[in-house]
C-alpha cells in the first residue's frame, strides 16, 4: 500500500495537538489526553524497529557481576557482519586467564610427576614379582625330590622352603594388582583435575573473546535505551548480565514499536488499527495494526511517575524506504 502523500483534516488535527501535548510532556512520551468527561483517543510516539534485528546483550562472564562497556560502534554507522561493534572492559578476565593458566601448567606438571612415581611402584612390584615367581621355581625343584633320595630333614626343609615362596608369589601377585589400581586411580584423579584447569583455561579464554562483539549480518549499529534512565546506552556505562547493549538493524522486517502510559493500554488491544507518521515526514501517514503489548509496565522516571507498556504494530502494506529503524514516529488510533 503506498502511503498517502497528504494528510487528513483529523490527521492535521492530530498533528497539532501532538505538538502542543509533546511540547508539555517531552517527545519521545506516550501521552494520554482528555477532554472533558470523555477520554480522547491515545496518542502515542515510539520508533521504527526491525523485527529481525541482532540484538546484543551484555553476556555472563566469570568475575564481576556487571561490566564496564569500554567501546562502542557510533550510533547510525553502517556496520558489516565480523565487525566488531562492542568492547567489554577486559581487566579482571585477563588476570583470571592468566590464573586459570598458571593452574593448568602446574595440574599438567603434577600429572606428569603421579604417572612417573605410579609407573616406577608398578615397576618394583612387577621386578618382585618376578623374583618371587623364579624363588618357587628354584623351591619346586628341590620339594619335588622324592623323600627316598635325600634326608627326611632335608625334604621337610625343602617343602617349608615351597609353601613360604608360594605365599610371597602370592603376596607379590596381590601388590602388583595394588599398584597397578593405584596407578589407574591416581591417574585418573590427575586426569580429572587437568581436565577442569583445561576446561576454566579455556572459558576463560572464551570470556576474553566475547568480551569482544561482532555483527552477525549488515545493517546500521544503533545504540539501546537503558531501562532505568531511558537514555541512550554509551561507552564507559556499566550494565548488568542480559541488559541491552544494542541492535544492528538491516531493515528486512521493518515494524513500529511505541511505548503506552497505563491509562491507555486497555484501549489498545492487539488488533487496534493506528494511523502512524515518522516525525522527520509529517506529510506520510501509514497504517498499521497492534500484534502485541507487554504484560507488565515500566517506569520511565525522564517521563513521569507513571508506569508504560510497551507496544508493537505491524505495517499494513508497504513500508517507504525514507523509514529507518531507530526513527521516530507519532501514531493515533484510526477511527
Amino acid at each position: 500500500m503506498t502511503p498517502a502523500t497528504e494528510r487528513t483534516p483529523r490527521a492535521a488535527s492530530a498533528k497539532s495537538r501532538r505538538h502542543r501535548l509533546a511540547c508539555a510532556l517531552g517527545a519521545g512520551v506516550a501521552i494520554a489526553a482528555a477532554v472533558g468527561a470523555h477520554a480522547a483517543p491515545p496518542y502515542l510516539t515510539g520508533v521504527v524497529d526491525d523485527g529481525e534485528s541482532q540484538v546484543i546483550e551484555m553476556p555472563r562472564l566469570p568475575g564481576a557481576w556487571q561490566r564496564r562497556i569500554a567501546w562502542l560502534a557510533p550510533e547510525g554507522a553502517a556496520v558489516e557482519g565480523g565487525d566488531v561493534v562492542v568492547r567489554l572492559d577486559q581487566g579482571d578476565l585477563i588476570a583470571q586467564a592468566e590464573t586459570a593458566e598458571m593452574d593448568l601448567e602446574r595440574r599438567n606438571l603434577e600429572a606428569q610427576r603421579a604417572d612417573a612415581e605410579t609407573a616406577l611402584a608398578v615397576l618394583d612390584a612387577e621386578k618382585a614379582l618376578a623374583e618371587a615367581e623364579s624363588e618357587v621355581r628354584l623351591a619346586r625343584i628341590d620339594a619335588e625330590l622324592p623323600p627316598t633320595a635325600t634326608r627326611q630333614l632335608d625334604h621337610d626343609n625343602a617343602q617349608l622352603r615351597l609353601a613360604v615362596a608360594q605365599h610371597a608369589l602370592e603376596r607379590a601377585q596381590a601388590a602388583l594388582a595394588d599398584q597397578r589400581t593405584a596407578r589407574a586411580g591416581t591417574l585418573a584423579l590427575a586426569e580429572m583435575r587437568t581436565a577442569a584447569a583445561q576446561a576454566q583455561h579455556e572459558w576463560m579464554r572464551e570470556a576474553i573473546e566475547r568480551a569482544e562483539i561482532q555483527a552477525d549480518r549488515s545493517g546500521v549499529f544503533l545504540h539501546s535505551e537503558s531501562e532505568f534512565t531511558g537514555n541512550k546506552v554509551f561507552a564507559g556505562e556499566t550494565l548488568q548480565p542480559t541488559a541491552q547493549i544494542a541492535k544492528v538493524t538491516s531493515g528486512a522486517a521493518l515494524r513500529f514499536r511505541f511505548w503506552v502510559h497505563e491509562a491507555d493500554i486497555r484501549a489498545l488491544p492487539a488488533g487496534t488499527e493506528l494511523a502512524v507518521a515518522p516525525d522527520a515526514l509529517p506529510e506520510t501517514t501509514l497504517p498499521a495494526r497492534v500484534q502485541w503489548t507487554s504484560k507488565q509496565a515500566a517506569t520511565r522516571q525522564e517521563w513521569s511517575a507513571g508506569g508504560y507498556f510497551e507496544l508493537v504494530a505491524a505495517p499494513l502494506g508497504d513500508v517507504p524506504s525514507t523509514l529507518t529503524p531507530g526513527m521516530t514516529v507519532f501514531a493515533e488510533v484510526r477511527p
